[in-house]
Formats: structure tokens, sequence, C-alpha cells
């Protein structure tokens, strides 16, 4: 399970792919968009800066875009920014020391588990997350599942850019 902000930095990020290359967006207008708060989606998305993975920019034209292509920005990059991915590997049981040689009662069980979590978010990246959302439009992701079935402003205008 990954925490809040890592789910609204995703989503965030996934929409930032999917706008024209290049555009700046105010934290404002996405979290408006996203049904994510503008202040906690603003302090989320400075790590990212801080990572190279979004650029922003203050000002009139101001905002945030991807700092690099979605096809080079992975899962991985954006949860170990909000999360440390580190501690994942760390004992489930609590164990100063679970290795292989001196396991708790779960260390096999959660060693997989970690490598097939860790493995999903190094794998995938925006690209396939937005190019998801184009081809499945009736999933609404990454904006919020409407709640009035898809008319309003929540449905309107999102779009892939040509790239």
């Amino acid at each position: 399970m990954i925490s809040r902000a890592s789910e609204y930095a995703i989503r965030a990020l996934t929409f930032l792919a999917m706008q024209e290359e290049g555009s700046f967006h105010l934290a404002r207008d996405m979290g408006e968009r996203l049904g994510i708060p503008a202040p906690f989606l603003a302090k989320i998305l400075q790590p990212l800066v801080a990572r190279g993975l979004v650029h922003s920019q203050r000002g009139r034209s101001g905002g945030f875009r991807l700092a690099r292509h979605p096809k080079q920005i992975h899962l991985y990059e954006v949860v170990d920014a909000q999360e440390h991915l580190a501690r994942v590997r760390t004992c489930m049981l609590g164990q100063a020391e679970c290795t292989d040689e001196r396991a708790c009662p779960l260390h096999h069980y959660w060693k997989s588990a970690c490598d097939q979590y860790l493995g999903v978010l190094a794998q995938t990246s925006l690209d396939d997350l937005s190019r998801f959302a184009a081809e499945r439009p009736d999933s609404h992701y990454p904006l919020p599942v409407p709640t009035d079935g898809g008319s309003g402003p929540l449905g309107a205008g999102l779009h892939l850019s040509d790239r």
C-alpha cells in the first residue's frame, strides 16, 4: 500500500504527462481538477522538484511541468521521493537483523513481496499510466470519479499530448 502523498504525486504527474509538453500548470488548478487540496499538492511536488522529476517556475506563467519525458520517469522515483523506499526492506516483524541467514518467520514472504512491489514500481513509467488513461477513458484516471455521471467539469479537457 502506498501513502496518500504517493497516490497524489502519481496522479499529479500522470496529469502533467497528459498535457502539452513543456506547459506549466498551477498547483491550485491541478488540485481542483484532481480533487487534491492545493496546499498539500504543492507540498508533495517539492521533493519531486528536488529530485529533478518536476520543474517549477514562479511568476505569471509559472507552475509545474515534468522535467523529463514521461517514459523516463518511473513510479519508483515518484514513490521514493515521498516514502524513502529503502525502509520497505526493513523487517516486517521489527527484527534488528533480518537476513537470509538470520531470518524472522516472515522473512522469505516479505522479501518476495518487496521485490515484486519494487519491481512493478521500477518498471512502470508515467507514459504507461498516461497511455492507460488515454486507452480507457471510462476509468477517469487520473481524475477522481465524477459524481455527476461524467458530464461535469472533472471529465472535460484532459488530453494526451502529441509526442
